[in-house]
Protein backbone atom coordinates (compact mmCIF):
# COMPACT_ATOMS: atom_id res chain seq x y z
CA UNK A 1 0.00 0.00 0.00
CA UNK A 2 1.34 3.44 -0.80
CA UNK A 3 0.14 6.97 -0.07
CA UNK A 4 0.69 9.68 -2.66
CA UNK A 5 -0.63 13.19 -2.07
CA UNK A 6 -2.88 11.88 0.71
CA UNK A 7 -4.50 9.36 -1.63
CA UNK A 8 -4.26 5.62 -1.15
CA UNK A 9 -2.63 3.69 -3.95
CA UNK A 10 -3.63 0.05 -3.81
CA UNK A 11 -2.39 -2.86 -5.84
CA UNK A 12 -4.78 -5.65 -6.66
CA UNK A 13 -4.36 -9.34 -5.88
CA UNK A 14 -2.91 -10.11 -9.31
CA UNK A 15 -0.30 -7.35 -8.97
CA UNK A 16 0.55 -8.53 -5.46
CA UNK A 17 1.07 -12.08 -6.73
CA UNK A 18 3.27 -10.72 -9.51
CA UNK A 19 5.41 -8.71 -7.09
CA UNK A 20 5.70 -11.72 -4.76
CA UNK A 21 6.97 -13.87 -7.64
CA UNK A 22 9.59 -11.27 -8.56
CA UNK A 23 10.77 -11.04 -4.93
CA UNK A 24 10.91 -14.82 -4.61
CA UNK A 25 13.45 -14.91 -7.44
CA UNK A 26 15.82 -12.42 -5.78
CA UNK A 27 18.36 -12.57 -2.98
CA UNK A 28 18.70 -10.07 -0.16
CA UNK A 29 21.85 -8.14 0.64
CA UNK A 30 23.85 -8.86 3.79
CA UNK A 31 23.06 -5.71 5.77
CA UNK A 32 20.50 -4.36 8.21
CA UNK A 33 18.03 -3.64 5.45
CA UNK A 34 16.43 -6.19 3.16
CA UNK A 35 17.45 -5.15 -0.35
CA UNK A 36 16.14 -6.79 -3.51
CA UNK A 37 17.14 -6.19 -7.11
CA UNK A 38 14.09 -6.58 -9.34
CA UNK A 39 14.18 -6.80 -13.11
CA UNK A 40 10.86 -6.06 -14.77
CA UNK A 41 9.84 -8.28 -17.64
CA UNK A 42 7.66 -7.13 -20.48
CA UNK A 43 4.32 -6.00 -19.09
CA UNK A 44 5.61 -5.75 -15.52
CA UNK A 45 7.30 -2.35 -15.72
CA UNK A 46 4.05 -0.44 -15.18
CA UNK A 47 3.62 -1.92 -11.72
CA UNK A 48 7.23 -1.18 -10.76
CA UNK A 49 6.97 2.39 -12.06
CA UNK A 50 3.74 2.85 -10.11
CA UNK A 51 5.39 1.70 -6.89
CA UNK A 52 8.54 3.71 -7.55
CA UNK A 53 6.60 6.98 -7.87
CA UNK A 54 4.83 6.62 -4.53
CA UNK A 55 5.71 9.18 -1.85
CA UNK A 56 5.06 6.76 1.00
CA UNK A 57 5.35 3.06 0.25
CA UNK A 58 4.75 0.41 2.90
CA UNK A 59 4.61 -3.35 3.01
CA UNK A 60 2.06 -4.54 5.57
CA UNK A 61 2.15 -8.05 7.02
CA UNK A 62 -0.47 -9.50 9.38
CA UNK A 63 0.26 -12.59 11.49
CA UNK A 64 -2.48 -13.45 13.96
CA UNK A 65 -2.87 -10.37 16.15
CA UNK A 66 0.47 -8.93 15.03
CA UNK A 67 0.58 -6.12 12.46
CA UNK A 68 3.98 -5.29 10.92
CA UNK A 69 4.48 -2.20 8.74
CA UNK A 70 7.73 -2.22 6.72
CA UNK A 71 8.84 1.12 5.20
CA UNK A 72 9.76 0.43 1.55
CA UNK A 73 11.99 2.42 -0.74
CA UNK A 74 12.09 1.83 -4.50
CA UNK A 75 14.95 3.09 -6.65
CA UNK A 76 15.24 2.78 -10.41
CA UNK A 77 18.53 1.86 -12.01
CA UNK A 78 19.57 1.31 -15.59
CA UNK A 79 17.71 -0.93 -18.02
CA UNK A 80 14.45 -0.88 -16.00
CA UNK A 81 16.13 -2.47 -13.01
CA UNK A 82 14.64 -1.57 -9.63
CA UNK A 83 16.11 -1.85 -6.17
CA UNK A 84 13.60 -2.37 -3.37
CA UNK A 85 14.73 -2.02 0.25
CA UNK A 86 12.75 -2.87 3.37
CA UNK A 87 13.64 -1.26 6.68
CA UNK A 88 12.84 -2.69 10.11
CA UNK A 89 9.09 -2.47 10.65
CA UNK A 90 6.87 -0.76 13.14
CA UNK A 91 5.13 -3.54 15.05
CA UNK A 92 1.59 -3.33 16.38
CA UNK A 93 -0.87 -5.56 18.17
CA UNK A 94 -4.45 -5.70 16.96
CA UNK A 95 -7.51 -5.77 19.19
CA UNK A 96 -10.15 -3.24 20.06
CA UNK A 97 -7.62 -0.71 18.79
CA UNK A 98 -4.20 -0.88 17.17
CA UNK A 99 -1.38 -0.35 19.65
CA UNK A 100 2.39 -0.57 19.53
CA UNK A 101 3.80 -4.00 20.37
CA UNK A 102 5.62 -3.97 23.71
CA UNK A 103 8.70 -5.93 24.70
CA UNK A 104 8.18 -7.05 28.29
CA UNK A 105 10.51 -7.89 31.17
CA UNK A 106 13.80 -7.86 29.30
CA UNK A 107 16.51 -7.92 31.97
CA UNK A 108 19.18 -7.33 29.32
CA UNK A 109 18.15 -3.65 29.14
CA UNK A 110 19.14 -1.05 31.70
CA UNK A 111 18.73 2.68 32.31
CA UNK A 112 21.96 4.64 32.82
CA UNK A 113 22.97 8.26 33.32
CA UNK A 114 25.38 10.28 31.22
CA UNK A 115 28.36 8.84 33.10
CA UNK A 116 27.17 5.32 32.40
CA UNK A 117 26.08 4.53 35.96
CA UNK A 118 23.08 2.22 36.21
CA UNK A 119 20.07 4.01 37.67
CA UNK A 120 17.65 2.30 40.10
CA UNK A 121 14.95 1.97 37.44
CA UNK A 122 14.08 -1.29 35.73
CA UNK A 123 12.44 -1.56 32.34
CA UNK A 124 9.05 -3.24 32.63
CA UNK A 125 8.19 -2.94 28.94
CA UNK A 126 9.35 -1.05 25.87
CA UNK A 127 7.82 -0.07 22.53
CA UNK A 128 8.84 2.30 19.75
CA UNK A 129 6.64 4.99 21.30
CA UNK A 130 6.81 4.39 25.04
CA UNK A 131 8.52 2.82 28.00
CA UNK A 132 7.40 1.70 31.47
CA UNK A 133 9.87 1.88 34.35
CA UNK A 134 9.59 0.39 37.81
CA UNK A 135 11.39 0.67 41.11
CA UNK A 136 11.72 -2.00 43.79
CA UNK A 137 11.66 0.27 46.84
CA UNK A 138 9.07 3.05 46.38
CA UNK A 139 9.56 4.16 49.99
CA UNK A 140 13.13 5.26 49.34
CA UNK A 141 13.24 5.68 45.55
CA UNK A 142 11.17 7.81 43.19
CA UNK A 143 10.62 7.78 39.46
CA UNK A 144 11.07 11.10 37.61
CA UNK A 145 8.15 13.06 36.20
CA UNK A 146 9.99 13.47 32.89
CA UNK A 147 12.82 11.54 31.27
CA UNK A 148 15.77 13.82 30.58
CA UNK A 149 19.51 13.21 30.34
CA UNK A 150 19.14 9.45 30.70
CA UNK A 151 19.98 6.62 28.37
CA UNK A 152 18.61 3.22 27.45
CA UNK A 153 21.41 0.66 27.35
CA UNK A 154 20.56 -2.14 24.93
CA UNK A 155 22.63 -5.36 24.97
CA UNK A 156 25.72 -5.27 22.75
CA UNK A 157 24.85 -1.82 21.42
CA UNK A 158 25.65 1.80 22.12
CA UNK A 159 23.33 3.44 24.60
CA UNK A 160 20.39 5.45 23.26
CA UNK A 161 19.53 8.89 24.60
CA UNK A 162 15.84 8.91 25.48
CA UNK A 163 13.43 11.60 26.61
CA UNK A 164 9.77 11.45 27.48
CA UNK A 165 6.87 12.55 29.61
CA UNK A 166 4.91 10.66 32.21
CA UNK A 167 1.61 9.30 30.88
CA UNK A 168 0.25 7.65 33.99
CA UNK A 169 1.23 5.89 37.18
CA UNK A 170 0.36 2.22 36.84
CA UNK A 171 0.96 1.40 40.52
CA UNK A 172 3.26 2.55 43.30
CA UNK A 173 6.17 0.74 41.66
CA UNK A 174 5.58 1.53 37.97
CA UNK A 175 5.20 4.60 35.74
CA UNK A 176 4.49 4.68 31.99
CA UNK A 177 6.16 7.30 29.77
CA UNK A 178 5.71 8.37 26.17
CA UNK A 179 9.02 8.59 24.34
CA UNK A 180 9.77 11.96 22.80
CA UNK A 181 10.03 12.38 19.04
CA UNK A 182 12.78 14.97 19.11
CA UNK A 183 15.55 12.34 19.07
CA UNK A 184 17.61 11.78 15.96
CA UNK A 185 16.68 9.23 13.31
CA UNK A 186 19.54 6.90 14.28
CA UNK A 187 18.09 6.49 17.79
CA UNK A 188 14.65 5.56 16.48
CA UNK A 189 16.20 3.28 13.86
CA UNK A 190 18.30 1.44 16.47
CA UNK A 191 15.28 1.04 18.74
CA UNK A 192 13.11 -0.23 15.88
CA UNK A 193 15.78 -2.73 14.79
CA UNK A 194 16.17 -4.03 18.36
CA UNK A 195 12.42 -4.47 18.83
CA UNK A 196 12.15 -6.28 15.50
CA UNK A 197 14.96 -8.65 16.48
CA UNK A 198 13.29 -9.38 19.83
CA UNK A 199 9.91 -9.86 18.18
CA UNK A 200 11.43 -12.40 15.78
CA UNK A 201 12.98 -14.29 18.70
CA UNK A 202 9.76 -14.34 20.70
CA UNK A 203 7.40 -15.02 17.80
CA UNK A 204 9.28 -17.11 15.21
CA UNK A 205 5.97 -18.28 13.74
CA UNK A 206 5.32 -14.70 12.59
CA UNK A 207 8.58 -14.49 10.63
CA UNK A 208 10.09 -16.18 7.65
CA UNK A 209 13.78 -16.36 6.76
CA UNK A 210 13.19 -13.35 4.52
CA UNK A 211 12.30 -11.10 7.46
CA UNK A 212 14.95 -12.22 9.99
Amino acid sequence: MANKLHEELLINDQELDLLSEMLAETEKAENKELVYDITGKTGEEALLFQLGLADDLQLVANYGNHHLVFPVQMQMGDFNNFSMSLKSPKIFETGDQLRAWRLSNNTAMSIVNEEGDVLPYRVKDLSASGISLLIDDPENETLPKDLNNIYLQLPDQERLAISGSQIRRIDKHTVAYSLGKEGDDSTLSSLTEYLFKCHAEQHPEAHTDRFK
